[in-house]
């Protein structure tokens, strides 16, 4: 899939990391903060308008949703990033977009509170049957894989919280619930303690991957 990016983009931060846009496609170090740089991208392409209820934002009211949520495997991507307020925001929690637009224009409360009741029993059907929630081009499932990613000192580790949610959800459902997103030359950007608690496991499992085909890592 290809990220949403601006026309032009430049970037660099006090370590020498860098990143920036030409013809399309978004260059990056190694070293970068890909969720930061998400979410820079994300206010510099949509603006500071509330998603949900339409109202201007400012620094101190503005946060960023997921449109797809991370409780569902929402990943940090431009494409799935919204700009809105602190109320919309807690509001809508783990709902999907699309479904708490729909139930914020029941004026009922008692109904609005049985249709997102309803909207989560639907997700959790999902989760059950395919680990996550996404469009089906952003992602494919693989069992066997390639990939490249940096050696640092932060090595990943069972005890970890990540780890142990991660793992609590697999014994759930007996799928990977979160998926690693990679560049279009395999560098790993989001989701290493995925491959991480995948080796770990007797067996080898499906894991979600989604590639974006515009973002090119550049390894020092």
């Amino acid at each position: 899939m290809k990220i949403q990016l601006p026309e032009v983009f430049e970037y660099h931060d006090e370590h020498g990391n860098f990143a920036y846009v030409r013809d399309g496609v978004l260059y990056m170090s190694s070293y970068l903060d890909f969720e930061k740089l998400m979410y820079s991208l994300t206010y510099l392409l949509k603006g500071d308008v509330c998603y949900y209820c339409h109202k201007p934002l400012n620094s101190g009211t503005r946060t960023l949703d997921h449109a797809f949520p991370r409780g569902v495997g929402g990943i940090s991507i431009t494409n799935n990033l919204k700009p809105c307020c602190y109320k919309c925001n807690i509001d809508k929690g783990d709902l999907l977009a699309e479904q708490y637009k729909q139930i914020s224009k029941i004026t009922n409360k008692q109904r609005r509170r049985q249709a997102s009741i309803n909207a989560r029993k639907s997700n959790e059907n999902l989760i059950k049957k395919w680990g996550i929630i996404l469009p089906p081009k952003w992602y494919e499932c693989r069992r066997e894989y390639s990939v490249i990613g940096n050696i640092t000192s932060d090595r990943p580790t069972k005890n970890s919280t990540k780890y142990k949610r991660l793992k609590q959800k697999y014994d759930t459902y007996h799928k990977i619930c979160r998926p690693v997103v990679l560049s279009s030359n395999r560098f790993v950007l989001d989701g290493f303690m995925v491959l991480f608690m995948a080796k770990n496991l007797d067996i080898t499992p499906s894991i979600p991957f989604v590639t974006l085909e515009n973002v090119v890592v550049i390894v020092l």
